[in-house]
């Protein structure tokens, strides 16, 4: 496989893995609008054995995790330099979210609290896109995904078809099931 095709794989998953939590709401609600429950499924499982795959690939492999921590590290240090603390604005994220939906907030304190929850949000990802510019980072980044895609394949020689079916299934999703949207935006 050439490094470009690696490279590309592991800008892949890497989108896929770190979309999967915020994907399963956001399925949830457009199935809901109609989208093909069976593709839902497809897409769900397909990121459970792409994480699993993963999961393995860092067990087996020490240097991957250490390497993910000093990035993690590198992200919270320079997302702090933006004014945030990522930790602690996405525990009031949490908190947040469980309040509303516990349903015993006054309709006053609801407004309140999801207006909280928007901006402490979109401060959060300002941050996050400001240290994903940082050369650094995505050096390490770009690193750190090629050699995790290749330890995944080395686990599974299927990752690679697994994450362009992921990508597909994905997009048309995203895309109110249009044909043709299997582009990623980034």
């Amino acid at each position: 496989m050439s490094k470009a095709y690696l490279r590309s794989q592991a800008m892949r998953v890497f989108m896929a893995l770190v979309c999967a939590a915020a994907l399963a709401g956001g399925v949830q609600a457009q199935n809901a609008g109609g989208q093909s429950s069976g593709q839902q499924q497809e897409l769900q499982q397909l990121q459970q054995t792409l994480s699993s795959i993963r999961q393995q690939a860092m067990e087996e492999n020490p240097g991957l995790q250490e390497r993910q921590q000093v990035l993690e590290d590198q992200m919270m240090s320079r997302m702090r330099d933006e004014g945030v603390d990522p930790r602690e604005d996405v525990m009031r994220l949490q908190d947040i979210a469980r309040e509303l939906r516990g349903g015993e907030v006054a309709e006053e304190e609801r407004a309140s609290l999801m207006e909280e929850y928007q901006n402490t949000r979109q401060e959060l990802l300002a941050a996050r896109r400001t240290a994903m510019e940082d050369e650094r980072i995505k050096n390490a980044q770009l690193e750190l995904q090629d050699d995790l895609v290749s330890a995944m394949t080395e686990q599974n020689a299927d990752v690679p078809e697994m994450i362009d079916r992921f990508e597909t299934l994905r997009s048309q999703m995203a895309g109110g099931g249009r044909a043709g949207s299997g582009q990623m935006s980034r």
